[in-house]
């Protein structure tokens, strides 16, 4: 089996290929990808690529089937050990994710080659399980975490407080638990969840957040993909977000994707939720929570929770502050000096970023990113509204090092050019 490299979740880079590189693409032969890492060092950087099939050529297409393939870091040497690649076909482009490796320091650049001759084998360790209550996404016989896309219920709370379309429960390496769900102190908080607490469609005001208050609800629609491919696990799902009465005012769609890092201390996802109007404007009016929010389990609320972020900022001063990532972690069990928690990262596209979070400063361990905090978003009919967030779920405390590492791995990831040799 050939080696590879530390894989972590994919960055989207589209290209464009030169004109000319079309007509000499219908022959399978190596293709060169150069990479530059820009202004930031990199360890292990994951980026995606997505070429369009008619600048490729129908045989190198066709070689190209959603599976393994392989980077060689020397062209020549056919017993260089290469790197495992996924190629899969995404409407009308075929998208590369892999991982450069590294360490590679700021200001370098290097060229490598997606053999599409040679076939790869290789089994991805990412399973999804369809299971009652919704997707289960394994790694080995370790469970990561699942997504409810089935109404999850408690008989201490009753209907009211019945909720799906969020992730719960989710697990470090360790298997240490990360996340609650329908605790006593604000039993409405749930795993990774995203919502609005104060939001408005004409004259109907709106709560997705305190869902006792029967102002809304976000419900799940239908799961779309879902996909085990060679590295990555993926699902695609759909959520309406319903009045009172249960007509949708908002649509939303999740995109989740996570990748093989093999032998790292931490599980990576993207979370990207994509939100369009339905019949007229949404607007999400200016309060001080409500939005991608992420609730830890009952062991965070009585022991001490250690939150750092971007700015250098812990649980009380970080609150109500704008900041490009956040890091939140508590006790793994009622007493225990071990710890375990997530952080978020907020992508530079997001709206109003960086965003300001709420980090509740005293018993409930949460934050939330708070797009509205000062200024309404509208969220229009036709053109939606898109924010892309990176999870981190790790062992022990918050590690400013890693977190910085990977805020710039998404938010300004290395440039990816194509060509032919």
């Amino acid at each position: 089996m050939p080696s590879r490299r530390p894989i972590a979740l994919a960055l989207a880079i589209t290209l464009l290929l030169a004109s000319g590189f079309a007509a000499r693409a219908a022959s399978p032969g190596p293709i060169a990808i150069r990479v530059e890492s820009g202004k930031y060092a990199r360890h292990d950087t994951p980026v995606h690529v997505s070429i369009l099939m008619n600048r490729l050529g129908p045989e190198v297409v066709d070689r190209l089937r959603f599976g393994p393939v392989a980077l060689r870091l020397t062209p020549d040497d056919a017993s260089s050990k290469p790197l495992i690649a996924q190629a899969e076909r995404v409407g009308s482009t075929v998208r590369l994710s892999w991982v450069i490796p590294g360490p590679i320091a700021a200001g370098r650049q290097g060229t490598y080659q997606l053999d599409v001759v040679r076939p790869v084998r290789y089994e991805s360790p990412w399973r999804i399980n369809k299971v009652k209550l919704g997707e289960e996404l394994r790694h080995g016989d370790r469970l990561v975490f699942r997504y409810n896309n089935a109404t999850v219920s408690s008989p201490a709370y009753g209907p009211i407080q019945d909720r799906d379309s969020y992730i719960h429960p989710a697990y470090a390496p360790s298997g240490a638990l990360v996340t609650g769900d329908f605790s006593p102190f604000h039993p409405h908080h749930r795993g990774f969840f995203l919502a609005y607490a104060k939001a408005r469609a004409g004259d109907q005001l709106f709560d997705f957040w305190n869902i006792h208050t029967d102002r809304g609800k976000v419900r799940h629609e239908g799961t779309d993909t879902t996909v085990n491919g060679p590295m990555t696990a993926q699902i695609r799902a759909r959520h309406r977000w319903d009045d009172k009465s249960g007509d949708v005012v908002l649509r939303e769609r999740w995109d989740l994707e996570a990748i093989d890092v093999p032998g790292a201390p931490y599980w990576l996802f993207d979370l990207t939720s994509t939100q369009l109007a339905v019949s007229r404007p949404f607007e999400v009016l200016p309060y001080r929570y409500g939005g991608m929010a992420y609730r830890g389990p009952e062991p965070f609320v009585k022991g001490k929770l250690d939150v750092l972020n971007s700015e250098g900022k812990h649980r009380i001063d970080g609150n109500l502050q704008p900041t490009r990532w956040v890091d939140l972690t508590g006790p793994v069990a009622d007493g225990s000096s071990t710890y375990a928690g997530a952080m978020i990262a907020d992508h530079p596209g997001n709206i109003h970023h960086p965003t300001v979070a709420r980090i509740h400063p005293i018993t409930l361990p949460f934050f939330s990113f708070v797009p509205a905090s000062d200024t309404k978003v509208v969220i229009a009919t036709e053109t939606p509204l898109v924010f892309r967030y990176r999870v981190l779920i790790h062992d022990g405390h918050p590690d400013a090092g890693l977190d910085e590492r990977i805020w710039h791995d998404f938010a300004e990831p290395p440039r990816v050019t194509i060509g032919v040799d």
